[in-house]
């Protein structure tokens, strides 16, 4: 039997997401499976009941040998994560990365060129693959099925689950112009960061990014975050990115998305609410860009092969 670890970074949702829907699939008799997640978001994600979540409730590079008992796992699949101590252990050992936090700000990469040297697999997207250093990346498509919203009457404008040092200012302009009902009465799923009581007359409720929720989305202002980007096209949602001015993975994404036509990048807030309005209701936009999405490569997670 193969006891495997699932480590996610644990910066933002995305790394999480994608783990959690790998674990599900390859969840069998013939693997134990242990997941290592932040307590705080232990709800976020539906992990098989015979996987086993190990939680913590404060995440520190440096110390996760401390919290876990690394050699006791034949194998440990990361999001992001290439801690020397955790993936440089054995050959077997699996690496799921669009970019790596060393080339975002900057810093060392030896552990990066280590992924090389050890000839540990690493996998990435193949549209959003960000990764500067010469290593060998397999490039899968996105994770799950494609499988478009049929009755869609909704927005969704969330801003991600990190800190964001923008959000205080894209809050204050985002209220006012929600006041200004420019949405013309559609109904918005606002994100909770930015929800107040006193938007509910103007048809806002407080997203909760289920299942339920985004079955319902047309077009979505979001923070370019992959995991939410993925969850967006899988669907067939139109994005807006937003303050992809808050670092080098967010203005690559929207780069990315505007190349391909898989998002629409504007200036200011108005121009994004104009564009909406215009196409909301625009059936052959939204045919074209549902079959834009469908084209795109799906099943990601099938190609890992553990």
């Amino acid at each position: 039997m193969n006891s495997i670890l699932f480590l996610p970074c644990n910066n933002g949702l995305g790394h999480i997401r994608r783990l959690s829907i790998l674990a599900n699939k390859i969840n069998s008799p013939l693997n134990k499976i242990s997941f290592f997640l932040d307590s705080k978001k232990k709800n976020k994600f539906r992990l098989n009941r015979k996987i086993k979540k190990i939680f913590f409730l404060s995440y520190k590079k440096k110390k996760i040998n401390g919290k876990l008992d690394l050699n006791k796992f034949t194998k440990i699949i990361s999001d992001n994560e290439i801690n020397e101590e955790v993936i440089f252990d054995k050959k077997k050992n699996i690496v799921i990365a669009n970019f790596f936090w060393e080339e975002i700000f900057n810093k060392n990469i030896k552990n990066i060129k280590n992924l090389k040297s050890k000839k540990i697999r690493v996998f990435s997207n193949y549209l959003f693959s960000n990764i500067k250093s010469n290593i060998n990346i397999k490039k899968i498509g996105f994770f799950e099925k494609f499988k478009p919203n049929k009755k869609t009457d909704s927005i969704l404008i969330s801003v991600g689950s990190a800190k964001s040092r923008l959000l205080p200012s894209f809050k204050i302009k985002l209220t006012k112009l929600l006041k200004k009902n420019l949405l013309k009465k559609k109904k918005i799923y606002l994100d909770p960061k930015l929800y107040a009581l006193n938007l509910k007359k103007f048809n806002v409720y407080k997203a909760d990014f289920s299942e339920k929720m985004y079955s319902k989305i047309s077009f979505a202002i979001i923070k370019p975050g992959l995991g939410t980007v993925e969850e967006c096209l899988k669907r067939g949602i139109v994005i807006c990115p937003v303050m992809e001015d808050e670092n080098k993975e967010f203005d690559h994404n929207t780069r990315v998305l505007s190349k391909t036509k898989l998002g629409f990048k504007f200036s200011t807030l108005e121009q994004i609410l104009d564009f909406i309005n215009l196409r909301f209701y625009d059936y052959k936009f939204l045919t074209i860009f549902k079959n834009r999405c469908k084209n795109l490569r799906w099943n990601g997670e099938k190609k890992i092969s553990i």
